[in-house]
């Protein structure tokens, strides 16, 4: 079993060293992720620097309700205080505005946050924007309808500008706020949710958001949200591994279509020179032997392996180890394992038990119909490096077309 697994491991070393890298690269990003906050200290929350970014925490409370809720909390950047303001004003002229369009059914029925253009880049007008009631819905478009009840009417001012020295025009637009349509469990989360926004502007000039530890009569304890990216870490590594495997099998099968058209190209060759050496009145043994010594020779020189060859060199080892001529002739033909082989293997087998009438006739024929055989796989390979070149050919062409065409289109 030992053996096994060590011959398991060595002859599929890449995929496996993927999997476990994969696997190890997942835990430790889920080690990383929804930190649990401590309960013996209040849950604080790191803010964004001055000018930085609003931060969002995706986080599970416990303690809320009977199950763990999920909030989305926006948490604002640090501000500056009045005095500090002054300081920083030259440093922070511009601020981008919160533009977030979000579908409401019509201006009768506004539910939701509304995200406000502050420019129309085809009339080229900037806009600006006042709420007869902030506290419901503020210039920045958004809806305060968390405590809503009835329907409420809200006007809102739009002054729209060419350019900043302009007083511009004024427009005034009407709109409806209504309740949120929402559950239980919803309004409480709501409500929750509503109470950590005041908190965070209560907070707003502290270098961290507090978070309470107890919520209407419960005590809440806080964790962030997994993002459950520390999956993907072993999902790449099994693709990587399932990769390597392909790539091992379709190497295995081009590595036999080569060994395949090279036994064919070689084996019109090894027929030619056996049909020779049985002419000069060798025996078939005493000419295998003779070409398997030549092609020996040969690799000395140019180390080049020929498959044909080499099998029939592996074969003639036999002999030495004391198996018979015709047992070595059947282990030649099978580990060629095409047909030709097989039939060359079978005529010298019976010439060598019965003797076979006209042997160097039937050579002969086989040799005419192998060196056909050879003349069609090498036209068919042509063929087929011709039409691998018609990919470059066709990207030339393209260039071409692109060095003829844009010059023309630019000249218009």
């Amino acid at each position: 079993m030992k053996k096994r697994l060590l011959f398991f491991l060595s002859r599929y070393r890449a995929p496996c060293l993927c999997l476990l890298s994969g696997l190890l690269l997942s835990l430790f990003a889920a080690q990383h992720e929804g930190r649990l906050f401590s309960p013996d200290t209040a849950p604080t929350l790191p803010r964004g620097n001055y000018g930085a970014e609003d931060a969002r925490y995706a986080l599970v409370v416990e303690g809320l309700s009977d199950e763990e809720t999920e909030l989305l909390l926006p948490v604002r950047a640090r501000r500056y205080r009045e005095e500090e303001l002054a300081i920083a004003a030259e440093a922070c002229m511009e601020k981008l505005p919160l533009a977030v369009l979000n579908g409401n059914a019509s201006l009768s029925e506004i539910r939701t946050k509304l995200s406000l253009p502050h420019f129309f880049p085809e009339e080229g007008l900037s806009a600006s924007y006042l709420s007869s009631n902030p506290t419901l819905l503020d210039s920045y478009g958004n809806v305060n309808n968390g405590k809503l009840t009835d329907a409420v009417d809200v006007t809102l001012s739009v002054r729209l500008r060419d350019s900043p020295d302009r007083e511009g025009l004024l427009f005034v637009l009407p709109l409806t706020i209504l309740p949120p349509a929402r559950s239980a469990e919803e309004a409480l989360r709501q409500d929750f949710l509503s109470y950590l926004e005041e908190e965070d502007g209560r907070q707003l000039h502290s270098a961290s958001l507090s978070l309470p530890t107890a919520y209407r009569g419960r005590k809440l304890r806080y964790r962030e949200k997994k993002k459950q990216e520390s999956r993907l870490f072993f999902l790449l590594g099994a693709v990587a591994a399932l990769l390597f495997l392909l790539k091992e099998r379709q190497d295995r099968a081009d590595r036999a279509a080569a060994r395949r058209e090279q036994l064919l190209l070689d084996y019109p060759e090894l027929v030619s020179k056996l049909l020779v050496l049985l002419g000069a009145g060798m025996n078939a043994r005493a000419a295998l032997l003779s070409i398997a010594s030549d092609y020996t020779e040969e690799q000395a020189k140019r180390k080049s392996p020929r498959a044909a060859y080499e099998e029939l060199t592996k074969a003639l080892l036999l002999l030495r180890a004391g198996e018979s001529e015709s047992h070595m002739y059947r282990a030649f033909g099978r580990a060629c394992g095409l047909r030709q082989y097989m039939k060359l293997a079978s005529l010298l087998e019976q010439n060598q038990r019965t003797g076979v009438a006209a042997l160097r006739n039937i050579l002969s024929a086989e040799m005419s119909i192998a060196w056909e055989e050879r003349k069609n796989l090498a036209r068919r390979l042509g063929e087929e490096a011709g039409t691998k070149l018609l990919l470059p050919l066709f990207l030339m062409l393209l260039v071409v077309m692109v060095i003829m065409v844009v010059p023309a289109l630019f000249s218009f």
